[in-house]
Parts: C-alpha cells; structure tokens; sequence
C-alpha cells in the first residue's frame, strides 16, 4: 500500500471506532460505561484528525508532519469526501448485546487497530511516518489495556471501571 492508501485505510478504521463507541455509549446505562465509551469517541476522532492532517500534508506535496502539525491541517481533509458511507452509520453492535459483550467486540476493534498500524510501522519509509504510527499502534494498545481492565473489573466486580485520573490515553 502507498503512504495515502495506508492513511486512507486509518481513516476509515478511525470513522467506524468512532461510530462503534458512539453507538456503545449511547446503549448502556450504566453512567460510568457511558463514560468509558464517551472518553475513545474523543479519542478516536483525535487519532482520525491526525489521519486527516497527515493525509493533507501528503496529498499538498509535502512529507509526513509532526503530530501537532497534523492536528492542525486536520480541517482541510473531510473524511466523509473520502469515504461517504462512513456518514451513515451502521448498527455495528447488534441490538441485544450485553456490556461485556460489547467491551469484547471493543477489545477486538482495538487489537486489530494495533496490528494495522505496527505494520504501517515497519513499513515507514521516514522516521516521521514512523513516529506518526508508533504513536496511533501505542495509543491503541494503551485503548486495549484499559478496556481489558475495565472488563476484568465488569466481570468479577459486576460494576464498571472508569478512573478519573487514568484516561485511556490522549490528554491535551
């Protein structure tokens, strides 16, 4: 894959996590597993403005920027251009899924979004792609820890975790 299909493919990733944590969050009752999910729809749609800002830099002529610079280009890339099925969210939890089910289907999302971007990884051409993907494959993995705590804690506690203090990741 070329450097623009590889952001592409972490765009659309990042549009569907979205939706499937905007979808969990809107379907449990409990006020803290709403936070759970509430906290990686803010964090995934971070890691898609970075995406975005990287996809710009690429598309204008330039190289890989740094994470702060993505961030700030975020705004000239309208993902739903690139993708226009991703505005019409699907029903990606089925309707009569528990809260541990759906942080199983969370953990799984977020494996693969770790796999997808240690091969970006590896296969960085400068060590500004690299850092770029180092930091979304880290990102996903600290997601991963934390939703495997908070099922852990679900299911032998039979309440839902969420620390104040110990976001998922991505405090700005």
């Amino acid at each position: 894959m070329d450097a623009l299909q590889v952001l592409k493919e972490g765009m659309s990733t990042e549009i569907w996590g979205k939706h499937f944590y905007e979808q969990a969050a809107a379907r449990t009752t409990s006020e803290d597993g709403k936070r759970v999910f509430e906290s990686l729809v803010a964090e995934e749609a971070k890691h898609l403005d970075i995406l975005r800002g990287e996809y710009a830099a690429l598309s204008g002529g330039k190289s890989y920027v740094s994470i702060q610079e993505a961030m700030e280009l975020a705004e000239s890339v309208e993902p739903t251009d690139i993708f226009p099925e991703a505005a019409q969210a699907k029903q990606l939890i089925p309707p009569d899924a528990s809260d541990e089910q759906a942080l199983r289907m969370a953990l799984d999302f977020e494996r693969r979004g770790y796999e997808f971007y240690s091969q970006a990884m590896e296969q960085a051409a400068s060590s500004e792609e690299k850092a770029v993907y180092r930091f979304l494959a880290d990102a996903e993995d600290k997601h991963y820890a934390f939703l495997q705590d908070t099922l852990e804690y679900l299911t032998s506690n039979g309440v839902w975790y969420f620390d104040d203090q110990e976001l998922p990741f991505f405090e700005t």
